[in-house]
């Protein structure tokens, strides 16, 4: 019978593995058992052997894109975990306070400096206050505040070297971060003068209260020691990404730089053993192992969907039905990630089934840059988006309201990124 087709069952097993990554992540579930799940459905489902299955799996475990992916992530998680304990994260806040006088730049410098030097799920929440307070001077209604909380904290998101979709798709296509970012940064660029336009510089400054508050300031501190306190609180990010992206240090040895030099900062005068030591406790505390165990299984399902034929031949035949391969570059990575509200789940469902439709020729930054930009977009307006809720919760906004205002700049996104990929 038909449905005896190996085929077909294969087709099956790739659908229901979808299914059972967009339910599970939905419900709650950690992201490394939806994914090892999945992949054991895959496995039952492919044609293969044991055996085959076997190997499929140690050599993706041996891969260096495994290592690489691993690797970073690890080295992020225990760099971003050791600069908030030492300190570093809040006097970075508070020299940024005292340099920029104008609270419309604080509006955007707060979440992007907080999603720039931490990666907490949800982080937005930590920029929140932030906003709201530097907001009462501009006389801002609480929706404008909590859209400035989140695109200006995404915006940045996007285009951070550290952000772990971005390494994902560096370490799935192989083109390097830097390549992305030469995609991404003019997108992000011309979106935020849009944003910018229609959230920030619509409402006047009081420059008097400003000034008085930098009088107020400048008696406790001077610009001086601002700005140096603002270069030593930022260094170990500024000097892996000079390392990384500059000098073209393989990254997580340029983050390894990093973490050297966030052991040395706000280091006090007396005991600075018993300081080192207890930053070497909190090293190893930053090291979050489901985080790690979640890259590692991205890598194995990417592994098993690009071994499935079936999910490939539906592609090809809606492809030779006349879709253009554009807009399924740009449709499935954006579906996906706003029914799952994870960047990072979309990429390692989407990037999988559309690689073997681009030919060497496509194998470039102008499709994957599109991929992985039509990802977030979907990711950004999504229902089920974290910072959003928190967000939401935070400013007593109407939530509808939110979502549909933000879905605007996805849409916003989507459409710059294609005219950058066809003039790329």
């Amino acid at each position: 019978m038909i449905w005896y087709d190996p085929g077909i069952i294969e087709g099956i097993g790739v659908s229901l593995s979808i299914i059972l990554i967009i339910t599970l992540i939905r419900k709650g579930w950690q992201m490394y058992w939806v994914l090892l799940i999945s992949c054991l459905l895959l496995a039952l489902t492919n044609g293969n052997n044991f055996t085959q299955n076997l190997n499929l799996l140690f050599n993706s475990l041996i891969s260096p894109s495994a290592f690489y992916l691993v690797s970073m992530v690890v080295m992020i998680t225990i760099l971003s975990h050791l600069h908030q304990k030492i300190g570093a994260m809040e006097n970075l806040v508070e020299h940024l306070r005292f340099l920029v006088r104008d609270p419309r730049a604080l509006l955007m410098i707060f979440p992007a400096a907080i999603s720039l030097f931490s990666t907490v799920p949800g982080g937005a929440i930590i920029s929140a206050p932030m906003v709201e307070e530097t907001g009462r001077d501009l006389k801002m209604p609480p929706i404008e505040l909590a859209m400035s909380n989140i695109i200006y904290r995404h915006m940045i998101v996007l285009i951070n070297p550290f952000n772990t979709s971005l390494i994902l798709a560096s370490g799935i296509s192989g083109i390097s971060i830097a390549s992305y970012l030469s995609f991404t940064v003019p997108v992000i660029a011309i979106v935020f003068i849009i944003a910018t336009m229609f959230l920030i510089y619509r409402y006047p400054w009081n420059k008097r209260i400003s000034s008085t508050r930098s009088v107020h300031n400048s008696e406790q501190n001077s610009r001086r020691q601002a700005w140096a306190g603002l270069l030593s609180a930022s260094s170990p990010y500024l000097l892996a990404m000079f390392l990384g992206l500059v000098v073209g240090v393989y990254f997580p040895l340029a983050l390894l730089a990093g973490i050297g030099i966030a052991f040395l900062i706000n280091l006090p005068d007396k005991d600075k053993g018993a300081a080192l030591l207890s930053r070497l406790v909190t090293l190893l505390h930053g090291f979050k192992w489901p985080m790690t165990l979640t890259a590692l299984t991205i890598i194995f399902y990417k592994d098993f969907m690009l071994e499935a034929e079936s999910i490939q031949q539906v592609t090809r035949l809606l492809i030779d039905q006349g879709l253009p391969l554009i807009a399924i570059v740009i449709a499935l990575p954006f579906f996906t990630g706003f029914i799952t509200g994870n960047n990072t789940a979309s990429l390692g469902i989407a990037l999988p089934i559309i690689i073997p439709f681009l030919g060497p020729e496509m194998l470039s930054v102008r499709y994957f840059g599109l991929i992985y930009l039509s990802s977030y977009a979907g990711y950004f307006g999504s229902p089920v988006h974290l910072c959003t809720y928190l967000t939401n919760d935070y400013f007593k906004t109407p939530l509808f309201s939110l979502i549909k205002r933000v879905n605007v700049y996805s849409v916003i996104m989507i459409v710059v990124g294609l005219t950058m990929a066809l003039l790329y």
